[in-house]
């Protein structure tokens, strides 16, 4: 089998609802073999011959993050068979959603995959963009925290912001496709951010928090505005920021400046 999209072997197995989307096999119709193994030093890995591959996911891993750890590197036997064997650990499915490369592009194949457009779209309809919204999706589709939000601002029915960060850079973030491509977030989180105080060492919030727009958002008129705020941690040093507008004129606003701000 040569390179078919997610959304093309989602079609062609006739996949409508989530608890269809059976990974093994999947796994099985792009002629690769799913197993299950204590791995030590990565999540899973990928090795192919010919038209065959065996895919090796970390059994004691839970269930979400085994499903999308054997979509990505069922990615990369899509798109990159024949180049080299892969293994790959847990922090590339968190940090490999930036620049283009074989580790982005098996995260997006795995996020196509495993969250498809054709039936992620419905079942995000009218949902907040919250962790809580991204936790009871990532639940019902069986897949990680990460991709479910992404899925949730890129296909979701608000204005919103996913940013991935530590306490002294911005490493990537996805906007909603209406959001205005002339606000980026702050190449760090601002120090009245949720972010910066959780990365600091305060205590969670129990409900997302309304915070001045310049804590995130790169432009100078910013802080005449607000946002909805929704941060949880990664670890100890990194932080996942699920940003919102309720008030949508100030994004008109704010694309309507002629001063909008670029990406540094």
């Amino acid at each position: 089998m040569g390179f078919k999209s997610a959304a093309t072997v989602i079609e062609e197995l006739g996949i409508t609802e989530p608890g269809e989307i059976k990974i093994e096999a999947i796994a099985q119709y792009c002629g690769a073999t799913i197993i299950y193994e204590p791995l030590d030093g990565c999540d899973a890995r990928i090795l192919g011959h010919g038209d065959r591959a065996i895919i090796t996911v970390d059994s004691r891993a839970p269930r979400g993050r085994q499903r999308f750890s054997a979509g990505h590197e069922l990615g990369h036997w899509m798109r990159d068979r024949g180049k080299v064997a892969f293994s790959c650990e847990a922090n590339k499915f968190i940090e490999a959603w930036d620049a283009d490369g074989p580790e982005q592009r098996a995260n997006r194949y795995a996020a196509d995959l495993l969250l498809p457009k054709s039936i992620f779209t419905a079942q995000a309809r009218g949902q907040s963009p919250t962790f809580s919204s991204a936790k009871a999706l990532a639940k019902q589709f069986e897949t990680s925290l990460t991709a479910s939000a992404i899925r949730l601002v890129e296909l979701g029915s608000y204005l919103s912001m996913l940013v991935c960060s530590t306490l002294d850079r911005r490493k990537w973030f996805f906007r909603s496709p209406d959001v205005p491509t002339s606000l980026w977030p702050t190449l760090k989180p601002g120090p009245g951010s949720q972010a910066s105080k959780l990365l600091r060492g305060a205590s969670a919030t129990a409900e997302p928090t309304q915070v001045d727009a310049d804590d995130w958002i790169d432009h100078p008129e910013a802080r005449r505005y607000w946002l909805l705020e929704d941060t949880l941690l990664i670890g100890e040093s990194m932080a996942l920021t699920l940003l919102w507008w309720k008030d949508e004129s100030q994004l008109l606003d704010l694309d309507e400046d002629p001063e909008g701000s670029q990406e540094p």
